[in-house]
């Protein structure tokens, strides 16, 4: 029966080739690796890369793209971020000695700010690393949430802050705007109208102020109730009859007037173009009211 047969020195060659193979492989590459971020103060793990490895680091959560950044970017040859990773090529060596910062944040969670420092080290390379926070506990979930809600509760009070305010105005604004004409602006005191208020509020320092298309009617309203009031709206009917129509705007000195407060409010309405003789002649009643309508300030008669 045929045998077949290797010489020795065909075995021999094979073991020089495979010996020779493996010195020609790039050495180094160090296997996956897993790091769990802490948060604490100045934490900032070194990761090794080498011109000729690529380094993926994988994250457990998003980041926002655009804050990726690496400390002398004209040494790498690729950063490329994505949701959840980012991959770096160095285009040359970096020494031990180097510390370069790469940066970035996650969208949420936390720690959120993150640094990682990428230096070199002959014959090692990261060519996967596993980035990964700890679970928070509930305990941690309900102080963040709390500290969350009280930003949005004190960002909704700006909002409110800033929404009170009156825009900026300014003789040039008003020229610009074209809101008085070449036929002037009128103003008259409501005394005797202020007198005659019905409701729980009180109106003082009234007065009305009016030019070709609009009508503003402004007063002082006190708050003698126990609960702070918020004008949100107003509406004016013609005394001689007709539908109520909704002022177009209601601005005063701030969002609410508190208890035993008073505020400056201003009701603007528009007006169909009358000459200057019409100005402040035709009666109205005037009601300014909360949102839900539940406490509203009413004048018999003012004219508009």
């Amino acid at each position: 029966m045929f045998q077949p047969f290797t010489p020795r020195f065909a075995l021999a060659s094979l073991l020089v080739s495979l010996a020779a193979a493996a010195q020609a492989a790039p050495a180094g590459r160090s296997a996956p690796r897993s790091i769990v971020l802490t948060g604490k103060a100045g934490e900032a793990p070194l990761l090794y890369l080498a011109p000729d490895s690529f380094t993926l680091i994988i994250l457990d959560a998003e980041i926002v793209r655009e804050s990726v950044q690496v400390e002398g970017r004209a040494r790498f040859a690729r950063v490329d971020p994505s949701d959840q990773g980012i991959t770096l090529a160095l285009a040359v060596p970096l020494a031990p000695t180097e510390r370069l910062a790469l940066r970035f944040t996650y969208r949420e969670g936390a720690p959120q700010s993150v640094v990682f420092l990428l230096t070199g080290r002959p014959g090692e390379a990261d060519t996967v690393v596993n980035v990964s926070r700890p679970q928070q506990t509930v305990e941690a979930c309900r102080m963040e949430l709390s500290a969350t809600r009280e930003r949005c509760e004190d960002q909704s009070k700006e909002l409110e802050e800033l929404k009170s305010r009156p825009p900026a105005v300014s003789p040039a604004s008003m020229a610009l705007a074209g809101l008085v004409d070449a036929e002037g602006m009128k103003v008259r005191e409501f005394v005797e109208e202020c007198s005659r208020v019905k409701g729980e509020f009180g109106a003082d320092e009234c007065r009305g102020l009016a030019a070709s298309t609009w009508t503003v009617v402004a007063l002082e309203v006190s708050n003698p109730g126990p609960e702070p009031w918020a004008p949100a709206w107003a509406e004016v009917t013609p005394a001689a009859g007709g539908e109520p129509r909704r002022a177009r705007a209601v601005l005063s000195g701030q969002a609410t007037i508190p208890p035993g407060g008073a505020v400056s409010v201003a009701v603007e309405v528009e007006m169909p173009w009358r000459k200057q003789g019409a100005w402040l002649q035709e009666p109205h009643s005037l009601r300014v009211c909360n949102a839900d309508e539940s406490r509203c300030l009413s004048i018999p008669e003012v004219t508009l």
